[in-house]
């Protein structure tokens, strides 16, 4: 049986017309898959040239801070227990010998670690602001463009030690030192990425030099970074 023309035609311009919707529908997705790409694209360029220097700035940041801490923690605790050098030594049972005191020492090291781990804990509450500018190198925008926030959170209680040296400077001259090392760990987290860092730092406490015996074991040691008590 043969179908009217007109059936023929009805049946092509259906054809046509779901063909202009797929080529529609094409056009419309392929702008956005274009849009995607370049969005990604972007991103990973973005991630290759600026994570290097956030991280650098980041770390310097957080030394700034760990270390503006660490200071005024180690005076707050000399004050606290109103300490001098000759405090931290004792003379041994022959009159002539010197040895750390250790209980004074001990104490000292505990409030210092419980003070700088408090200071610590408020640091969520810091956010070190980074201007984008900064990070690219380029004097004339080094402090402009929007901040990218980077938060500092301590992770676990700051390790304080303590460590002692006699040295021969002379004649029945001892050079005696004392020095704290102090361990801590912090996080560092912003929008781009988080990292967790480890600091240390030496802490001279003190460093005599006074007329006794040299004793016969004692051990050298290397350049402090800080004098916090001498005489």
């Amino acid at each position: 049986m043969l179908r009217p023309p007109h059936s023929y035609h009805c049946r092509g311009r259906e054809r046509t017309m779901r063909k202009r919707k797929r080529n529609r529908k094409r056009k419309k997705i392929l702008p956005l898959l274009l849009t995607a790409l370049l969005t990604v694209l972007c991103l990973f360029l973005l991630e290759k040239s600026l994570l290097p220097p956030l991280k650098e700035i980041s770390h310097m940041q957080c030394r700034a801070a760990a270390n503006r801490i660490i200071d005024e923690a180690a005076a707050n605790a000399l004050a606290r227990m109103e300490l001098d050098a000759n405090a931290l030594l004792q003379k041994g049972a022959d009159g002539e010998s010197y040895t750390a005191n250790t209980t004074c020492v001990n104490q000292f090291c505990a409030l210092l670690s419980r003070d700088i781990t408090k200071q610590l804990n408020e640091l969520p509450k810091e956010v070190i602001p980074i201007p984008l500018g900064a990070v690219t190198h380029w004097g004339l925008l080094a402090n402009q463009g929007p901040k990218i926030p980077f938060t500092l959170l301590p992770m676990g209680a700051v390790r304080v030690d303590y460590e002692t040296a006699f040295s021969s400077v002379g004649i029945n001259q001892i050079n005696y030192k004392i020095w704290l090392a102090v361990h801590l760990e912090l996080r560092i987290v912003n929008p781009l990425y988080r990292e967790d860092i480890t600091l240390e730092r030496k802490i001279m406490l003190a460093d005599l030099v006074f007329s006794g015996r040299v004793p016969a074991h004692y051990f050298q040691i290397s350049r402090p970074n800080e004098y916090l008590l001498t005489e």
